[in-house]
This record gives structure tokens, sequence and C-alpha cells, in this order.
């Protein structure tokens, strides 16, 4: 049996081939390559300066209506039209926050849509949340393509970010683009913005210095600097990245989970015994430098103040919930608690 073909590398084929199917769904975490998918597949469309007729656009609505006209009309002046649909949620089958799976008679209406998909329209969901052993999606695939797209592999981002400065005109080292990978949000768009803001802010070479001088740091990668205040007792450190974090709506409880999910894995390798990097990045995963960053940092902590870092955390919880302490008042004192430890 001829084994499948990897769904990007099918994609890209059927874009250079032109030959494009009736019906796409992009699923998965990595959105700048649902954006970048969808661009092409809206070129091989000529909107033919019609781009109200023959550029449908619908976010996800409660309103079937709008979304039986838009299947049911069809284009003005040219052969074909596309039709994109964003977070209609009709591939879930769990209620969770405002996300809402379809109903039985909703389900029944799309399963009618995707057997009637016409030669004239290119349908397109771009979905966030997708659960694919969905009876729906199942659907979807059979009458169209799926496409999943996943964040790149660590080593994959770091070749891109060079050659991308290399177009630029700039020079960038593995190490260098290995770091910058490292210490931003996830995904092609994240790098692609920081990448961006390098390339116009540095000479010909882009260096470290640049990197902390221009980059936004992840907030998962800006506790390092909360944790590393703690190590050094400097409460000052510690609050000004706080207020930082203050300032961009974070929320403190969300800041009190990152540092105790920071100490649990510096708990993990201290209990472990881990003494080089690869063992950590062994017991950890994700990037080499943050496994790095964990294993430096639990040499300096005793196994007594990391097990307390991490027990005290639902104790907080149980405190806040009971409205005896607020989620600052809750954050602050934990911080105090553990320089003081």
């Amino acid at each position: 049996m001829a084994k499948k073909k990897n769904d990007i590398i099918e994609l890209k084929e059927q874009l250079r081939e032109k030959k494009l199917q009736k019906l796409y769904v992009f699923y998965g975490d990595e959105e700048y390559l649902k954006e970048h998918y969808i661009k092409k597949i809206e070129e091989l469309v000529p909107d033919c300066g019609l781009e109200e007729f023959n550029r449908i656009r619908i976010e996800g609505t409660p309103d079937y209506a709008v979304y039986d006209a838009a299947f049911e009309g069809m284009p003005m002046m040219t052969d074909k039209r596309t039709l994109l649909v964003r977070d209609s949620n009709i591939f879930t089958t769990r209620r969770s926050g405002t996300i809402v799976p379809p109903t039985d008679s909703q389900k029944a209406f799309w399963e009618d849509k995707f057997k009637r998909l016409s030669d004239d329209t290119v349908v397109i969901f771009c979905e966030k949340n997708v659960d694919a052993r969905s009876a729906l999606f199942k659907s979807a695939q059979k009458a169209g393509f799926a496409v999943k797209c996943e964040y790149m592999p660590e080593n994959e981002l770091v070749s891109w970010a060079v050659r991308t400065a290399s177009h630029a005109g700039k020079k960038m080292d593995n190490s260098v683009a290995s770091y910058l990978v490292s210490i931003i949000d996830p995904g092609l768009m994240s790098l692609t913005n920081e990448l961006n803001k390098l390339i116009n802010f540095c000479d010909e070479i882009i260096y470290k210095s640049d990197v902390d001088r221009v980059v936004s740091k992840s907030m998962s990668v800006q506790v390092f600097d909360i944790i590393d205040g703690i190590i050094e007792n400097n409460a000052q450190k510690v609050f000004s990245v706080i207020n930082n974090l203050k300032t961009q709506k974070e929320s403190p409880f969300g800041i009190l989970y990152l540092i105790y999910s920071n100490a649990e894995k510096m708990l993990r390798l201290k209990l472990a015994g881990v003494t080089n990097k690869n063992a950590a990045l062994g017991i950890l995963g994700g990037s080499p430098w943050m496994a790095g960053r964990y294993l430096e940092n639990s040499a300096k902590f005793d196994l007594t103040s990391l097990t307390r870092m991490v027990t005290r955390v639902p104790e907080i919880d149980f405190e806040i919930k009971n409205g005896r302490v607020s989620e600052w008042q809750a954050l602050e004192t934990y911080i105090f608690e553990a320089m003081a430890k």
C-alpha cells in the first residue's frame, strides 16, 4: 500500500497544478500556514474586481440563513468564486465556554451542503477548534480536503529564520536564530513579526544582543526573569517584570500558574538527578534553550524550596476561591514567600 502523502505536500501539488478541491478545511495551531494557503487558493480564483460577490467571507454565526444564502449563491462575471468560513465550530463535539457543537438539525444541514458542493465555488473552512473524529469532519474530508497546520519543529524554524534574514540582506547565525525561536510565542506568525523588527532595526548582522533589545519575549520566558529575581532575592527585578505583565493585562493567576509550572519542571529535574541539558530535554521536551534554563535554575534551589513552591499553589487557589485574598495579593505573597526560602 502506498504511503499517504503529507497534507501540506499534497496541498502544494494541488496549488502548483491548479487543481483545486471544492472544499478545504484548515485547522491546527499554526495560524501563519492557514493564512498563507488560504491566500494561495484565493490567488488561483480571481475575483475579477467584484470582491463583494466573488470573495464571500463569514465569521462563525448562529444564523444558518447566512450560511444557506452563501452556499446557494453564484459567482458574478467569472466561472468561480471563494467562500471562506472562519471559526464556525461545526467540527467540535464538546461545549466549551462560548464554543457550542452543532445540533442534530445543524449537522444535517452541513451534511447536505457537503453532498451538494457546487463546481463554481471553492469553500474554505478556517478553524481553531476541531475534533478530527467527528462524523461531520469526516464528511468534509470525504467531500474535499482537510489540512492540519501544525507548528514547525524548532530546527526548521531556525533554518527558516536564517533564510528569511538572508533574503533581507541580513546575516544571522544559527545560534542567534535558535535563541530567537526559544524566547518568543510559538508559530511562524510570531517569528515573522519579531524577525521583521530585527531586520528593520539591525545593520548587516543580527546579534543576540539585538534580539534582547528588540524582541518581545513570550510570557513564559519572562517568567524566567521572575525566577532569576527570586533566586537573587531581588524584589525590584521581580516586580519590574510583574508590573510589565500587569500593563499587558495578563492575569495574575496566569502568572502564578507559569511560576508554578516553572517550579514543577525544576522539581522534576531535581528529583531525577539530571545534570546535563540533553537529559533535561529528554524529560521536559520543548526547546533545548528552555530545558537548559530549567536545569540551570533547578541547581540554585534546594529540594524543600521547590517542593513548597509547587505545593503552595493549590493552597493559594483555595484561598482565592474562598475570598480570603485577591489574585494580585496572592501572587505577591507567593513571591515573597519564595524569596524568603
